[in-house]
């Protein structure tokens, strides 16, 4: 009976062997087929995979939004805001926002960012480059605003 358990132990493990042998040959095989020139990898579509090409069509206004009141405006884009406080070209649209409503200049704030203030030089609004949009609003904490490129 012991001999009877041993041989089928043994011819288990001689089975086992041989599939687990047959798994690593051909897995080799498919792993030196994936390596070569003869590959089935569509090099023409993996390689169109990747950033979008640059495009230099930079919207000509950027549209304010104000998530919590509703209210949007459409403002012309600056080139470039200096550091210093300039006056902010919002319309008689921004007064449907509360904050919007008190902006009378702007400027470059640090780390890329925009700041608005007052007519006093008191911050009114500070963002911060988004993800997905240009800018997300920062400050105040209970503010929800957000900056995107104007579409027509």
């Amino acid at each position: 009976m012991f001999v009877m358990n041993f041989a089928a132990t043994v011819v288990g493990a001689g089975i086992a062997g041989a599939a687990l042998i047959f798994y690593i040959e051909s897995t080799q095989a498919v792993v030196a087929e994936i390596g070569t020139e003869e590959s089935k990898v569509d090099r023409i579509r993996t390689a169109s995979i990747g950033p979008a090409a640059a495009t230099d069509q930079r919207s000509s206004a950027i549209r304010l939004i104000d998530l919590r009141s509703g209210a949007n405006c459409k403002v012309a884009r600056p080139d470039a805001l200096p550091s210093y406080y300039t006056p902010a070209p919002l319309g008689p649209e921004c007064a449907g926002s509360p904050e919007l409503r008190q902006v009378s200049q702007w400027r470059s704030g640090d780390n890329g960012g925009l700041e608005m203030a007052d007519t006093d030089g008191r911050m009114v609004l500070r963002f911060m480059p988004g993800d997905g949009v240009l800018f997300e609003s920062i400050y105040p904490t209970d503010t929800m605003m957000t900056i995107v490129p104007a579409r027509g």
